[in-house]
């Protein structure tokens, strides 16, 4: 039954994730830009997991976890949710998302090197299909400028070095109080950035 639960889990998280570059491309058109857009998106989060955590009564992480979540959020998350929203308006959807999904081969890599787990034959063959599904279902058209595809490159890295530090801080601190302390850190970052450049809100309802 875990295994099931978890594996919808992902499944619900894959298409979640998909769906951020249509969400975000809408909001850009409707006059809004990527710090405005993420300054939304964690806020609100941020809201929502607190309100969630309160009602479930899970005690916040403290110490050393706090401080490790505070990072994850502040920076990791932050630096890897810019490179690929800003990555979004200089060049395609599908190419920022093909770079992106790199990561699964890059944390595959640094777990080999940094924590010496096995590159089994199965591990390698999944990495390769998963790449190749990618690439076959976004397709290889579209381009953009240097600066995008150098940003969106960056975000797997990034996004690969946040989801090694999850993994070992989270076994010990609690997901959603994890989450939720990643969470608010990202969106009192990304608050601090629009009170230097403004707030841009969406001019249309869809936006």
């Amino acid at each position: 039954m875990q295994k099931f639960k978890g594996m919808l889990l992902i499944i619900i998280s894959a298409i979640a994730f998909g769906a951020i570059p249509i969400f975000a491309r809408a909001a850009y058109r409707a006059g809004s830009d990527p710090i405005s857009v993420l300054f939304f998106r964690f806020s609100i989060a941020s809201i929502i997991m607190i309100l969630w955590v309160i009602a479930r009564k899970i005690p916040f992480p403290r110490g050393k976890f706090l401080l490790g979540l505070m990072l994850m959020g502040g920076m990791g998350y932050v630096g890897q949710s810019f490179c690929y929203f800003t990555a979004l308006t200089m060049a395609s959807a599908g190419l920022v998302a093909i770079l992106l999904y790199l990561y699964p081969v890059i944390v595959a890599i640094l777990s080999a090197l940094l924590f010496k787990e096995r590159m089994t034959g199965p591990k390698i063959l999944a990495l390769i299909l998963a790449l190749v599904g990618t690439v076959l279902t976004i397709g290889l058209s579209g381009g953009g400028q240097l600066l995008g595809i150098v940003l969106a490159m960056t975000a797997p890295f990034i996004y690969s070095a946040y989801i090694l530090a999850g993994s070992k801080i989270i076994k010990e601190a609690g997901v959603l109080s994890s989450s939720t302390v990643v969470m608010i850190s990202a969106g009192l970052v990304f608050g601090i950035f629009i009170t230097v450049k403004g707030l841009n809100v969406p001019q249309t309802l869809a936006g």
